[in-house]
Parts: structure tokens; sequence; C-alpha cells
């Protein structure tokens, strides 16, 4: 039992919080009232098994750090376009839409980006892959994934432009459909994979900013 707990508490862990993540969302309302007392205690217990599998995630593995890019799917897929339809458009023509905006996209996403990438290094890791992940991180939110999911994070049907999506607007001078999006995007994704096989850390012991060391 003991070695069992050894090598898939984590897995076990990450299944139930996950199972549980998925309870709340599809099955407890989406509100701030706490009807039921038993509400609070189920998802205390969810997130508690959660933490436990991130704790014992296996973090030996040599592109382990590849993971902590995933969570920026979820953010910029479903999160934050949610958080944008009900916060930005909720506010349109008032100053509160530009705080809004500036606090979601300026402040918010990017101190994502950072905090997993300082998590990881502070776990350990190098500072050319801790720059890799920032970096496929923004790219990320450039690259116009947050824009193709707009609808789809809201079950509608895919727009057929990007007439919101103003930092690829200044770029081509008119909105682009969702299939030039979907290129657009597929093109940062190409260009995110050449930057993570790049040798960063090898370049950057060459450069003597940190001491050799063994992969």
């Amino acid at each position: 039992m003991k070695s069992f707990l050894q090598k898939y508490l984590w897995l076990v862990a990450l299944a139930i919080g996950g199972a549980g993540a998925l309870l709340i969302w599809f099955c407890l309302p989406h509100q701030s009232e706490i009807d039921e007392f038993w509400w609070l205690i189920v998802k205390f217990i969810i997130f508690f098994f959660a933490v436990i599998g991130i704790s014992f995630f296996p973090n030996k593995t040599k592109y382990g750090f590849l993971l902590t890019i995933l969570p920026f799917f979820p953010f910029l897929m479903l999160i934050i376009p949610r958080a944008s339809y009900y916060g930005i458009f909720g506010t349109l023509g008032t100053p509160a839409q530009g705080e809004m905006y500036t606090n979601l996209y300026f402040l918010c996403y990017p101190l994502i980006i950072m905090s997993v990438a300082f998590a990881y290094r502070m776990g350990g890791g190098k500072p050319g892959r801790s720059i890799k992940i920032c970096t496929a991180g923004i790219l990320m939110i450039f690259s116009g994934l947050l824009d193709l999911s707009f609808n789809t994070a809201h079950g509608e049907p895919l727009a057929k432009s990007l007439d919101y999506a103003y930092h690829i607007i200044i770029l081509f001078g008119r909105p682009l459909t969702w299939t030039e999006g979907l290129v657009f995007c597929l093109c940062h994704f190409v260009v995110i994979a050449i930057i993570l096989a790049l040798p960063l850390d090898k370049w950057i012991e060459k450069l003597g900013l940190v001491k050799a060391d063994a992969e």
C-alpha cells in the first residue's frame, strides 16, 4: 500500500480533484450565495485533493516543464473569454470597460504567466525554461486563441469574423475571418514550438550567466 501511494497518490488525488471540478461546474449552481453548507464542504474537499495531486506530481521528468504551459489553455479558451463577456461587454460605453480590459489582459493574465514561471523556477527550474514558459504564454494570447474560443466558451456558434481581436486588426487593417484567424493562431504555435526547442539554457551557460550543470 505504501509503495502504491508513493507511485500513484498524485494520480488518484488529481483524478478525484478533476472529477470533483466537473461536479462543481455542471451540478452546482453558478452563484455567489451559498444556499447549502455542504456545497462549501464539497468544494473544500475537492480543492484539497487537487492540491495533493499537484504537490505530489512527479517532477523529475526531463520535459516536465512543458506541463506548466497547460493551464494557459483553459484560461484562454474558457475562463478569460467568459470573464470578458460578463465583465467587458457588461460595461460597454462606460469607464469601467477600460478598467476591466486593463485588469484582465494587462494584469491578471501576465501575472498568471509569471506566477507559473516563478513557481517553476523556485522549484529548481532552469532560467531558459522559465523564459520559454513566459514566452509561450504571451504568444498564446497574441495568437488569437482566446478570440477563436470566445463564442464557443459561451456555447454560441463560431464567429464569422474576429471583430473584437483588436491586436490582430491593427496588424492586418481589418478583422480576420474565423478561418483566417485559425491559420494565424496555428502559425503562432509553430513559432512557440521552435522557441521551446531552442537550447536557451546552453546559450545562457555559454554566456556565463549561470553555472553549467547536468540535465
